[in-house]
């Protein structure tokens, strides 16, 4: 079962309806996003995006800088909205029951029809916020701790704004930081911390609220590489566990690799191919991915 569906989405950045019009009208004569750049001065972002999302999977995206895998991840929690296109979401999945069912066969799109599935673009802001709180979270590359507060008051920051009381939010947080290996400092402060217990806490706060969908966008990538591989090992042992829908943004082909059931590749914001690490190693759709590939160590 689907979790999460791309339906034709673009972003032209820094133009109108009109100017991303004509933008998307070289875009569809095969020109590339460089070129389009050139001859009308807008950047795009992405451009008729079509990916389904399976529940309980940890589905990678991954392409060179400016291929547009962080542009896509943030469409997800509409920190950027696109210029065209739907994003559906099923926000009653139960991923802890579909985990175990991310079969090659099972490719159904999310019902639109549904009253669980909604078009998250058509969100006013309230609703907005309640999607953000109960329905996905985020880990950042830089790991978007709050300064000021201690670990286990960042932990437990996405329950505070539930209006959870302040003794089950600490014990929750406190579950969690044991959980990535953290006990015993929830008084310190983020700049007492490693970058990589920096990034433990971020992780541990992303959990802690349990929404169904998590977003990583490079999150691993400013470690070194024996944390990171420990964070690597962290994160497959806990999704064994708590199966959550995972959208995990990367670079390296190592990591997507090790990480990821399935892999997105993206160019110059298109989508070049989805499948299994061994569909994409073995059946390429192009040079750029059989490049990709064959670059893993």
């Amino acid at each position: 079962m689907n979790h999460i569906q791309l339906k034709n989405i673009s972003k032209i950045y820094n133009a109108n309806s009109t100017q991303a019009q004509s933008a998307m009208a070289l875009l569809a004569e095969g020109m590339d996003s460089v070129a389009v750049k050139e001859q009308t001065g807008y950047s795009v972002g992405l451009y008729d995006i079509n990916l389904n999302i399976k529940a309980g999977e940890l589905h990678c995206i991954m392409g060179l800088s400016g291929s547009g895998k962080s542009t896509l991840i943030r469409h997800l929690n509409r920190l950027i909205d696109p210029t065209s296109g739907e994003i559906w979401v099923n926000t009653t999945v139960n991923t802890k029951t579909h985990a175990k069912d991310n079969t090659q066969a099972n490719t159904a799109p999310v019902d639109e029809s549904s009253s669980n599935a909604i078009n998250i673009l058509e969100l006013n802001d309230k609703q907005l916020q309640h999607y953000r709180q109960q329905t996905v979270s985020m880990v950042f590359q830089h790991f978007g701790l709050v300064p000021h507060m201690t670990v286990i008051q960042n932990v437990a920051y996405g329950l505070r704004v539930r209006k959870m009381s302040v003794s089950e939010r600490h014990e929750i947080a406190r579950y969690w930081l044991n959980e990535v290996g953290l006990t015993n400092l929830e008084h310190s402060y983020p700049d007492e911390l490693s970058g990589g217990m920096q990034q433990r806490v971020g992780l541990a706060r992303a959990l802690a609220t349990d929404n169904p969908i998590l977003l990583m966008d490079e999150a691993f990538s400013a470690l070194d590489p024996l944390i990171r591989a420990q964070l690597q090992d962290q994160l497959l042992a806990l999704q064994d566990r708590l199966n959550k829908t995972i959208v995990f943004i990367t670079h390296d082909i190592d990591e997507a690799v090790k990480v990821g059931q399935r892999i997105s590749i993206l160019n110059g914001g298109r989508l070049i191919q989805t499948g299994t690490p061994s569909d994409l190693r073995h059946n390429p759709a192009d040079d750029y991915v059989e490049q990709f590939m064959s670059a893993k160590a």
